[in-house]
């Protein structure tokens, strides 16, 4: 039977049970066997119990984390702000938090940990401050004892190590060392000079807060007239901007587009802009704006005016800022006050960034160096709230590396934090040269990475005011010297930093080249010397080798004279054979006399040429005025040059380069003339494209000395006749022998040369007629003037066979005189005189 079966079991166990209780039975798993019963007796619960009960506590804890998020949001953006807004306006009058020295380094997620609430003001005796910091004030209040007594986490100096420790570490990471620094030298005269005593003297700051942070090196760029106003029943404050004068001009046409901005610091968000005028550099804006803001918050704000040119296709440039602070201190004010400010010069519109105040103090004898960041002004808002949570990051810098780096508290929702935080660095006096400071303004971000709001350097290599705060720092030791240091951005201190670098970069590349210019004077010398030495010994060995050849030619002489002139033979044959196929043309004329002269027309220059192309049909007359010009005029035909009145008038040539002399000439619509300026540069000139066409440098010394001494300007007389273009100078000798020059027109290449033995003293001019040159001399004044000399290349014409050619006689000798081959007829300049000569010719002894 089952159930008579469980109740005696039940009754059995329940019998071991107390035989176990009362120790009558000795075994061990006695006390395993009573927990067993206790189990049993227990009540279970069913399955679908535990689910319920596992989902309800899985519901419950989802919306507790829920309502706890919610909490969280409602206190970031309703409570936080309305608190700090409480604690600012009650904060105005003197309290300030106190100082919170830090000296360990910790990194950054510990340190945003750490101070993620604001710290609870304690009294001055539950702080720990150090000897060397400055004595900065303390404000606390007596009811502030009991909140100290409920454990509130107050940073304490930590104990540092010794000081040759401290010194030693810096010198290790500066790569120096100094065998004569002593630490216990330094410990000895401290105690000797009692600086283990507090001496009150030693921590009054010499600069105290200045709130304008005013600089002495500002530019003014003009001036602005604005009125402000208060109302009090509307609780608004009036700018009223009148005109600005005086402003710098930055366009091109010397004027200026200017507009001004306006903006209630530190709030971002309201703007208001003026309207653009145009081309003015005092512009008369009379625009009013208004700014709601309380009057006991005026204490906290300052009204910025920015300056702009307008321009529509770049970006807008800066002119200049005005900044007013401190309305309550106007004269009238809340009354109508009107004010004239100088419109002061900034580089760029980082005014947003805001501005930081720290003092600097260092300790030479202990070798420490305390930075005390005190506040800073209206940053630049980087969170949606429109405030920012920032604290201060310094860095300790030598050489573009990083030290060390220390950071304060952070300072939620709020753009004018108080920090009143020292840190301190470990700097021996032999290194404080070598270091810098750099102070970053960082906004605190619980997710994604901290942003930079601006940053500021001081040291030796700092710009301006953090060169000036070093300076003044190292002039006054042991004294905690205060300043407002404006932020920039990264960027461009990184810029400017490179600029730096690059500078000192240069000035050393400077010295070093100096050093190696010095050297190479020396070297240059030294070499001078030696190519002096070695040219006499060339000069020695050349001669020796003279004497060698002349012995070695002396023997062979005799033997190689026969040879030697028999080459010359042939190689004059070859010549001549040559010279005559060049000149073998159908000209056989000689010149026999002068038949006429005709005045074609009178100008008032004594020098210059006229002249008609020499091988096209063409009627026009081309006039070229002066020794030294670049204008030539063209006329239509030979009438219209002689009346001006004729239409059309002459058309004006401009060339590209000026003429020398009188010896152009104009062959098949080329003109050829000598370069001005140049000893022997011959320019082929096309005068339809008006563009230079060749040019050539004529050698044998053309362009040394005159080629007619009567004419003053002419070094190389260019002419044409029916072989083609010549040119004509004086040899290399003074008083020398004219030479005559083939010159093929295409090409401008020499043809070939020839030393004639007309003499170019007394020459006035020449010209060739079939091949044939003859030369013009006379003895000046009214001494007649006649061909004395004729060269003939091929020896068919000689002076022998001439009769006497005389030219009519005329008051000045000729400036030019030309043949043309077409009209058969010379082409002369006298006096201002255009002449032509009209000419008697005979047939010449045909070649042999």
């Amino acid at each position: 039977m089952p159930g008579a079966r469980d109740a005696l079991c039940h009754q059995a166990l329940q019998l071991l049970a107390e035989l176990c209780a009362r120790g009558a039975l000795e075994h061990d798993s006695c006390q395993d066997f009573i927990y067993h019963l206790r189990d049993r007796a227990r009540p279970r619960l069913r399955d679908p119990d535990i689910s319920v009960s596992l989902l309800t506590l899985v519901v419950t804890a989802c919306g507790l984390a829920l309502f706890g998020v919610s909490l969280f949001v409602s206190w970031k953006l309703c409570w936080v702000p309305w608190r700090e807004r409480g604690l600012f306006s009650g904060s105005k009058d003197n309290n300030q938090e106190p100082l919170n020295y830090m000296d360990t380094e910790t990194n950054e997620q510990e340190n945003s940990e750490g101070f993620l609430d604001p710290p609870t003001p304690c009294p001055d005796s539950s702080m720990k401050i150090s000897h060397t910091s400055p004595d900065i004030p303390l404000s606390t209040q007596t009811g502030d004892q009991e909140n100290c007594a409920h454990g509130v986490r107050v940073q304490r100096q930590v104990t540092e190590p010794t000081s040759s420790a401290r010194h030693n570490s810096i010198r290790r990471q500066l790569n120096l060392s100094n065998p004569d620094f002593n630490i216990q030298q330094l410990q000895k005269q401290e105690q000797l000079t009692g600086i283990g005593r507090i001496k009150p003297e030693l921590y009054k700051q010499r600069s105290l807060d200045n709130e304008d942070g005013k600089r002495s090196n500002s530019k003014a760029c003009g001036k602005l007239n604005f009125i402000l106003k208060y109302d009090c029943d509307l609780e608004q404050l009036i700018v009223k901007i009148h005109k600005a004068v005086n402003l710098p001009a930055k366009d091109f046409s010397g004027t200026s587009d200017p507009y001004v901005k306006i903006y209630l610091l530190p709030d971002r968000k309201t703007k208001h802009q003026t309207k653009v005028h145009r081309k003015t550099l005092n512009p008369v804006f009379d625009e009013v704006f208004l700014f709601p803001v309380p009057y006991n918050d005026l204490v906290a704000r300052k009204l910025h005016f920015s300056v702009y040119d307008f321009d529509r296709f770049s970006r807008h440039d800066l002119i200049g800022q005005v900044v007013v602070d401190h309305f309550l201190d106007l004269t009238d004010f809340p009354r109508e006050c009107i004010l004239w400010k100088d419109i002061e010069y900034v580089t760029n519109d980082n005014v947003d960034l805001g501005e930081l105040m720290f003092s600097l103090c260092y300790l030479p004898t202990a070798g420490r160096l305390t930075i005390t960041i005190i506040k800073a002004r209206n940053l630049k808002a980087m969170d949606i709230t429109g405030a920012s949570d920032p604290y201060v990051k310094v860095s300790l810098m030598c050489d573009g590396r990083r030290l060390k780096k220390r950071k304060t508290s952070t300072k939620r929702n709020t753009l004018n934090p108080v920090y009143n935080e020292a840190i301190v660095f470990d700097v021996p006096p032999e290194n404080i040269d070598q270091i810098y400071l750099s102070v970053a303004v960082m906004d605190y971000d619980r997710v994604g990475h901290n942003e930079i709001i601006g940053v500021c350097q001081v040291g030796n290599e700092a710009e301006r005011l953090g060169r000036d705060h070093w300076s003044e720092m190292l002039s006054y030791p042991r004294k905690p010297i205060a300043h407002w240091h404006s932020l920039v951005e990264q960027g461009l201190q990184k810029c400017t930093q490179a600029a730096r670098e690059y500078i000192q970069d240069f000035q050393e590349f400077s010295k070093n080249i100096s050093v190696m210019l010095g050297r190479c004077q020396t070297y240059t010398s030294e070499y001078k010397s030696a190519v002096r030495n070695l040219a006499l010994r060339v000069e020695r060995a050349q001669r020796e080798i003279d004497y060698l050849e002349y012995l070695r030619e002396a023997e062979v002489c005799t033997e190689s004279e026969d040879k030697v002139l028999a080459e010359k033979q042939v190689q004059e044959a070859e010549e001549e054979k040559r010279i005559r196929t060049l000149l073998n043309a159908s000209c056989d004329n000689m010149l026999m006399g002068i038949k006429s002269l005709k005045i074609v027309k009178k100008t008032m220059d004594t020098d210059g040429s006229w002249m008609k192309d020499a091988v096209r049909d063409s009627p026009k007359v081309y006039l070229l005025i002066g020794s030294r010009n670049n204008t030539v005029w063209e006329f239509a035909s030979i009438r219209a040059f002689m009346e001006d009145s004729t239409k059309p008038g002459p058309r004006k040539l401009i060339l590209t380069h000026s003429w020398q002399g009188t010896g152009q000439v104009i062959y098949k619509g080329f003109l050829f003339f000598h370069s001005q300026g140049t000893p022997n540069e011959i320019i082929k000139y096309n005068l339809q494209k008006r563009t230079v066409e060749d040019r050539m440098l004529l050698l044998g010394g053309a362009g040394r000395a005159l080629a007619y001494p009567h004419s003053p300007s002419t070094y190389i007389d260019l002419a044409v006749d029916e072989h083609g273009l010549w040119a004509i100078h004086s040899g290399p000798s003074i008083h020398g022998h004219l030479v005559l020059t083939k010159i093929e027109p295409d090409t401008l290449g020499v043809e070939h040369s020839w030393d004639t033995p007309c003499r170019s003293q007394d020459a006035e001019a020449s010209f060739l007629l079939c091949g044939v040159l003859y030369v013009v001399y006379s003895s000046g004044g009214l001494s007649p003037h006649r061909i004395t000399c004729v060269y003939d290349p091929l020896g068919t014409v000689i002076e022998e066979n001439l009769p006497n050619v005389f030219f009519p006689r005329r008051s000045r000798s000729h400036s030019m005189i030309h043949y043309n081959p077409r009209d058969k007829q010379l082409y002369a300049w006298n006096d201002g005189n255009q002449i032509i000569y009209k000419l008697q010719t005979k047939r010449k002894q045909p070649l042999q």
